[in-house]
């Protein structure tokens, strides 16, 4: 083994990743046509998390060198996981365990590739796989928690949990995964000392900031309502995701109509639902995010982003029905609509700072700045009326009719993987 491959796994060991990769390439350059050189340079790319796809093209070479290596085969199925190329990633898991079948790490690579696929019962499966291979091992062992969860056998996940921690007391990983388990079940109070013992044992992991960060908005009622919502859709794979969404606007287009058939008003609860539905889950995370801005413990859990978001869509929300309430009792009714286009304007918003696509940012940004000068023409408009003309003329339904089919697109925009999530590095 030369000095620089040596020394490049000491420091990986030791998460100084760039150093590492420095280390690799100098190894490589002296004999660029390693197996080991390659194969390390992968997994320190995959490790230190910000370019998965070089990561690839790294292991894609070492597999060239030695096609008959099955921890290879596994390194490329993780990679490809974390690309959410998931058939590609089961793919190479499999051939992973053609070559060798009690590996217990592709059983692991094999069921994070099938849960990215929302098949449970097989992901299950393949952990146990892994589990019954390797005992002792703390991510198929988290794994295997993750899945039980979402198939809500909370009493199972904790049993998993237990067994883990009674081996390793001081994992913070699987800390993390309990306060997930008990977020589900809706113990806040327990998830968050969870959260703060795995974030006591590794201050940097996200997935427990996360998770902190829910459990304190979880605090709430109704943002708990909406963490059961989300958690009932982790179950699903996107394409059914869709189609329960599809089928619930159609089950309230039936229902509306059926309604009012029987009765004028019938329908208005119904309608009422449905619109809280529609905007409550995009305006949930942003208003929880302004709500923890005034509690200054919580407040730490949130990042720049998150904190901006809060600031937005909260006071837009906020504001916007301050101004509406004055509108209708005591300020022209023009401020009324402007405050109703802050409200509104707040569904787009929620899609502005707390999203890591750029293009989603720039469109939502778009369609937020529309909505907001929809309805300052209309309160512009108002102002200029004489005492008894109507509020909405010929122009000012127009700024409302463009508001209000912006926010109504917007609903349906969001649900677009290319404009919620960043491309994978």
């Amino acid at each position: 083994m030369s000095d620089h491959l040596q020394r490049a796994r000491f420091l990986r060991d030791r998460h100084r990743h760039e150093e590492a990769i420095a280390a690799l390439h100098q190894h490589l350059a002296a004999d660029p046509d390693d197996f080991d050189g390659h194969f390390e340079l992968a997994i320190t790319r995959h490790a230190e998390g910000s370019n998965h796809k070089s990561a690839l093209e790294s292991i894609e070479r070492a597999i060239g060198l030695d096609p008959e290596a099955p921890h290879a085969h596994a390194i490329r199925s993780s990679i490809l996981d974390s690309l959410e190329r998931h058939d590609e990633a089961l793919a190479a898991a499999d051939e992973a365990l053609r070559l060798a079948p009690e590996f217990p790490y592709a059983w692991f690579c094999r069921g994070h590739a099938l849960l990215g696929k929302r098949r449970l019962a097989e992901a299950e499966q393949a952990a146990k796989q892994a589990l019954a291979l390797d005992p002792e091992d703390s991510g198929s062992s988290n794994l295997l928690a993750t899945i039980l969860r979402l198939q809500k056998r909370f009493d199972e996940a904790q049993v998993e949990i237990d067994r883990h921690l009674a081996r390793d007391p001081e994992n913070a990983w699987t800390f993390a995964t309990s306060g997930w388990t008990a977020l589900h079940q809706g113990d806040v109070k327990r998830a968050e000392q969870l959260f703060r013992e795995s974030l006591r044992l590794n201050p940097e992991m996200e997935h427990a900031r996360v998770g902190l960060r829910e459990a304190y908005k979880g605090r709430s009622f109704l943002y708990r309502l909406f963490l059961r919502w989300a958690f009932f859709m982790q179950g699903f794979s996107e394409k059914n995701r869709w189609l329960l969404i599809i089928g619930l606007y159609l089950a309230y287009r039936f229902g509306r109509a059926l309604l009012a058939a029987i009765h004028p008003l019938a329908a208005v609860p119904l309608i009422i639902a449905y619109l809280l539905f529609c905007f409550g889950s995009w305006l949930a995370s942003g208003l929880g995010h302004f709500l923890l801005l005034k509690d200054p413990l919580a407040r730490l859990t949130l990042n720049a982003e998150e904190k901006r978001d809060g600031l937005l869509v909260g006071g837009l929300f906020f504001g916007g029905a301050i101004l509406l309430v004055a509108g209708l009792t005591v300020l022209p009714m023009g401020i009324a609509f402007l405050g109703g286009a802050m409200m509104a304007a707040a569904v787009p918003g929620s899609m502005v700072f707390d999203n890591p696509s750029q293009k989603g940012r720039l469109l939502f940004t778009g369609i937020t700045l529309t909505v907001l000068a929809c309805g300052a023409g209309i309160a512009v408009r108002a102002s200029g009326q004489s005492p008894g003309d109507p509020v909405l003329d010929d122009t000012s339904g127009q700024f409302l009719l463009i508001g209000a089919i912006a926010v109504m697109a917007t609903t349906w925009i969001g649900g677009v993987k290319a404009l919620r999530h960043a491309p994978p590095q």
